[in-house]
């Protein structure tokens, strides 16, 4: 499978700092120049809609070339790196490369508190247990939504994030809980349509759930894509002077394998604990001397899946991205990242039981059906 390595000069990084220059913010990274161009007609309402893995594979093989987004494609993205929703929506958030926001992954290691967590729903990602500190990773990592900066900055400017409860933010800017994409379409419509200047992110999920239980080329999926398609055309054409950004935080490939590492003893003997991040993009915290042992064995049982680097290559390489090192990042990413080139998954046994069931779709690796996402405009004034 053909791969490719994240560019930060042309991801949702560079989209979000557009906006964040338009409403006069000081930027950190590039804007994307397509977009400053659009965003000089001074629209009343900008709307960003991330369409929860919605891949440029996806786009080209499953939509025709009528359809609206299709017509109204307008560049090719990149994905941030890990190509999985919590690198890219707090990216998004905030404008910050994963490298200087260190949410980079799903399930993260916390020093202080000797476990690994998941970040979205404060869980221990082996026993799956509440934790007993609330809010482990905005503690310890915590960020500031663009948004609110955005409102701080223009006092004329109203800002709001939409998404369903399971993706609830709890910090920062104000937020409305929906059900249904119709159910997100009309608070849009009614924000837009309200006196003043809006600025809107709405996130949807439900595209990327059904891929990972279905596989893109479902006919599940296919129905799930038609109707999308529908209904951001009839949001789009009732919303009037508003500039809609339609973008995803990553594509999809389908999975053909998965390795158990418990499999491998002999592998599992060099590393402290079992890998954080995610399944196609595994962080390992490795055993003082074995370094040496586990390099050979990782090439041994998935050099022919996974590239392998260091922290230090991750680094030097901007596979995280580029700008100040978030403070925490050491803490939380590993000695050795593998990084999937292939369809294959990384799982593991637990003391708590089988490793997870794995999806059908996936996506957190290299490949260009990850790595690729595209960009839709559509403005009426």
């Amino acid at each position: 499978m053909r791969t490719i390595l994240p560019d930060y000069n042309n991801c949702c990084v560079n989209l979000i700092n557009s906006v964040a220059k338009y409403y006069n913010l000081e930027t950190k990274h590039a804007t994307l120049p397509i977009v400053d161009k659009e965003l000089q007609k001074d629209y009343k309402n900008i709307v960003i809609l991330l369409l929860d893995g919605l891949g440029q594979n996806i786009l080209v093989n499953e939509f025709p070339k009528d359809s609206f987004l299709r017509q109204n494609f307008i560049q090719e993205l990149s994905a941030v790196y890990p190509s999985s929703t919590v690198p890219a929506t707090v990216s998004i958030k905030t404008g910050y490369t994963p490298l200087e926001h260190a949410w980079w992954g799903h399930f993260l290691y916390f020093k202080g508190l000797g476990q690994t967590i998941n970040v979205y729903t404060n869980n221990d990602a082996f026993s799956r247990k509440k934790v007993a500190i609330e809010d482990v990773a905005h503690t310890v990592m915590p960020y500031s939504n663009i948004l609110d900066k955005i409102c701080e900055q223009n006092e004329d400017i109203k800002a709001y994030c939409l998404c369903p409860a399971e993706a609830r933010d709890n910090f920062g800017i104000s937020q409305i809980i929906y059900n249904t994409f119709d159910e997100m379409s009309e608070y849009i419509q009614t924000l837009t349509s309200l006196p003043g200047k809006r600025v809107i992110y709405a996130y949807y999920n439900n595209l990327d759930d059904t891929m990972h239980k279905y596989g893109w080329n479902s006919p599940e999926s296919e129905k799930l894509l038609n109707d999308i398609d529908s209904q951001v055309a009839v949001l789009c054409q009732k919303c009037s002077d508003t500039l809609f950004l339609i973008t995803a935080d990553h594509g999809q490939t389908l999975l053909k394998e998965s390795r158990d590492i418990t499999k491998y003893p002999d592998f599992l003997n060099t590393i402290y604990m079992m890998p954080t991040g995610c399944t196609r993009c595994a962080s390992f915290y490795v055993k003082p001397k074995q370094e040496k042992q586990f390099l050979k064995l990782a090439k041994k049982y998935f050099g022919d899946k996974f590239a392998i680097y260091s922290k230090q290559d991750v680094l030097k390489n901007n596979l995280l991205g580029f700008g100040e090192l978030h403070p925490e990042l050491d803490n939380v990413l590993g000695d050795y990242l593998l990084c999937a080139t292939s369809d294959c998954n990384i799982t593991y046994s637990t003391l708590y039981g089988k490793p997870r069931a794995q999806p059908l779709g996936i996506h957190g690796g290299l490949t260009l059906d990850e790595m690729r996402v595209p960009l839709i405009m559509y403005g009426r004034k």
